[in-house]
This record gives C-alpha cells, sequence and structure tokens, in this order.
C-alpha cells in the first residue's frame, strides 16, 4: 500500500529538492529559470533553503525555509596546482527532522554533500523514491578520492532510483566506478544557464571592429585571467587595434590582473566592467564577438553553456569538465589549452582573423537545443518517471 507521503491517486507527484545551496548570496543566478521549469512540471515540488534565504525575492517559486546548519570551518581543495574554496557544514537534527516530516513522493539530491546525504536517508526511512544528479566526473574538482568517500558515494548511488549525469565523462564515472545500472541512469544536463539578450541585440554576424573579447566569471588564478591577457599580449603591436578585452566579474587576483595589463602595455584595450547581477549579464554576453573561458580546472562551469546559448564563438578550456559536451553540441567551440599561452596565442590569432570570425559568428548563431532549459526540465522528468515506477 502506498504511503500517504508519497502521490495520491490524481495528484501530480509531490517531488522535493534537496540541496545545501543555490546560487550566490541570496541570488538564484542560473537555479532561477532551472525552478522555474522543475514547477512547470512538477506542480506540487517544493525547495527546501536555508532559514536566512530571501524566499520573497522569488514569490513564483515554491521556496520553504527550512534548513539550517552548523558551520565546520572552510574547505580547500586542490587540483593539480590551484584551490577550490569553500565551507564545510552540516544540516542540524532539527533539519532532519523537518525533511522527514515533508510529504514528498521522491528527494531529487545534487551530488553528494552532507546535505543530500541527509536527504537521502529521509527519503529512505519513509520510502521515498531518490534521484541523484551528478554533473560530471569529479575529478574535475579534486573531490575526495579516499576510499571511504567513495563507498559513501558507492552506497548513495547504487541505491539511488535514477541518477542524471550531464555528459560521457559523468556517464562512465557513475557507471564503471560507482557502479550504477544503465537502466537507472539519464545521461543530459540538469543544469544550464541562458542570460536573456537585450531584445533582439547580440545576433549581428559581423564582428565589431575591433573585435570584442569577453572574459565574464570570478576573477581569481583558477579561472586563468592571467594566462588569457599574457597570451593577448603575445598577439603583438600589429594586433594592437583588432581587439578589446571586456572583464566581467571581480575576486582576489583583480588588483594583480589590473597590475599585469599595465605591465603588457595592454590597458586601453582591457575594460574592467566589475561584478554585475546575474540578470545584468546578458548585454555583456550580446556585445561579444567572442567568449573565452580559460579556466585551469572546473567541475562543469556554465561559463561556456551561457557563450552557446547566446550564440556566441566560445574558446573553451580543456580543464573545464563541460568542453566535451559543448564541442559536440555547439556548432563554433575551439578548445583550448590556457597552461599553454603560446598555443593560446596562436588561437586567438587564428580566431580573430576576420574571415575566420564572421564564419565563426555565422555558424554559432545556430543556436542547439542540447542546453535549453526546456531540456533540462526533459532530463528531470525523465528521471524522476524512472525513479517512480520503481515505488
Amino acid at each position: 500500500m502506498a504511503r500517504k507521503d508519497r502521490t495520491e491517486a490524481g495528484e501530480p507527484p509531490r517531488i522535493v529538492w534537496v540541496s545545501g545551496a543555490y546560487g550566490y548570496d541570496g541570488d538564484l543566478i542560473y537555479f532561477r529559470d532551472v525552478f522555474a521549469e522543475f514547477v512547470r512540471r512538477f506542480p506540487g515540488g517544493e525547495i527546501p533553503v536555508r532559514r536566512d534565504f530571501p524566499v520573497e525575492r522569488y514569490p513564483e517559486l515554491p521556496l520553504r525555509p527550512l534548513l539550517r546548519f552548523i558551520r565546520l570551518g572552510r574547505s580547500r581543495r586542490r587540483v593539480g596546482d590551484v584551490e577550490y574554496l569553500g565551507v564545510y557544514r552540516i544540516p542540524t537534527p532539527g533539519t532532519f527532522v523537518r525533511l522527514l516530516r515533508e510529504r514528498a513522493a521522491a528527494h531529487i539530491l545534487i551530488e553528494f554533500s552532507p546535505t543530500s546525504l541527509t536527504g537521502f536517508v529521509a527519503a529512505r526511512l519513509t520510502r521515498r523514491r531518490v534521484v541523484l544528479l551528478i554533473e560530471s566526473d569529479p575529478a574535475f574538482r579534486g573531490a575526495p578520492g579516499s576510499r571511504a568517500a567513495l563507498a559513501v558515494k558507492r552506497f548513495v548511488a547504487r541505491r539511488a532510483d535514477a541518477v542524471v549525469v550531464s555528459n560521457a565523462a559523468g556517464e562512465r564515472f557513475v557507471r564503471e566506478t560507482l557502479g550504477v545500472r544503465h537502466d537507472r541512469v539519464v545521461v543530459g544536463p540538469y543544469l544550464t544557464s541562458a542570460p536573456a539578450a537585450p531584445g533582439d541585440a547580440g545576433w549581428e554576424v559581423e564582428p565589431a571592429d575591433p573585435a570584442r573579447l569577453l572574459f565574464l566569471n570570478s576573477v581569481t588564478r583558477r579561472k586563468g585571467i592571467l594566462q588569457l591577457v599574457e597570451a593577448l599580449a603575445g598577439l603583438g603591436d600589429g594586433a594592437r587595434g583588432r581587439w578589446v578585452l571586456d572583464v566581467v566579474g571581480s575576486g582576489a587576483e583583480l588588483e594583480a590582473v589590473r597590475q599585469r595589463v599595465d605591465e603588457l602595455g595592454i590597458a586601453e584595450q582591457v575594460a574592467f566592467h566589475g561584478r554585475v547581477p546575474y540578470s545584468a549579464t546578458g548585454p555583456h554576453y550580446a556585445a561579444a564577438d567572442v567568449v573565452v573561458c580559460p579556466t585551469l580546472a572546473d567541475y562543469r562551469s556554465l561559463n561556456g553553456f551561457e557563450a552557446v546559448n547566446a550564440g556566441k564563438p566560445v574558446l573553451i578550456s580543456t580543464y573545464d569538465g563541460a568542453h566535451a559536451e559543448i564541442l559536440a553540441a555547439a556548432p563554433a567551440v575551439r578548445v583550448i589549452d590556457p597552461r599553454d599561452v603560446a598555443s593560446l596565442t596562436r588561437a586567438l590569432a587564428e580566431t580573430l582573423e576576420p574571415e575566420a570570425l564572421a564564419a565563426a559568428k555565422r555558424r554559432a548563431a545556430a543556436v542547439p537545443e542540447d542546453f535549453t532549459v526546456d531540456r533540462v526540465g526533459e532530463n528531470l522528468e525523465r528521471a524522476v518517471s524512472i525513479a517512480l515506477s520503481r515505488a
């Protein structure tokens, strides 16, 4: 007999999305569009958030301030010679009790954070279904590789009723390393980002003169901005009038980048715009001729998806866990190695050739459907269907 906290006859399934954090500093950023699609497909859905989250900013979304945390300190994960910085925190016992009391047919969980593991235990104790979301192979972000960490991941993943992985690298990790059965795996993105362009702007095929390059990300060592400005300086005086770089973002390396730009003698060609709200990023993509994503380590950065969804050519780092899926689907992508500054300079020089750039912009205008919010909704709906069929 079905439990009362599962879907009642004739009602849409009540799906609860459980994760520790969304967006940045009270701004849901790309999660706002993803959650709107989630609610459209699952009208009874619910999204628990931390108790002090500004839910009043999002009246259209079923955000419930249920979560409280105990902060344990800062976290550092190394990927080669760069670091991921974060915060260790665990849900309070009261949070666990509140999740137990929620009425739900299934929990959607993101990765293997303490909050997701809490949601997993709550789901299993109440016989709810579990949909586990994994973006890619965690090697791209330096996730713990200990036997204990891997054992926990295997235990959870093998007991999930459905697993969504964004790309082929993630699928290999889930099936070969974690041992998840193929009939429970959905391959396709559960996250994407598509900042709105201002009206019909940004679709001009002819490049600007000079061509506009865009770096839109945090200005930190890990994001490769210093390698990018070094490579641009390497284009030489003969190319000085052919390009400008817009740097949109802020971070710990901002002053160091400004200083290096001055030392390289390219200050007149580099414009620093500072950090802008997610809702204001669309005009920057619209104005760009090429988007450059030179990260030195990223699990699956959404920067490249923003460029593709804006109809722009993109240079994407081989150290970004998203590079293979973007290369396979998007029509104007070039994979770069930002650690090899000389090769990055060559890639920039070839990209900035007027005829090549115009051709790339024409190809990029044919935006693929692979990374739309609607496709994300389809992937979630398919996974939930698989999970509920096991009830």
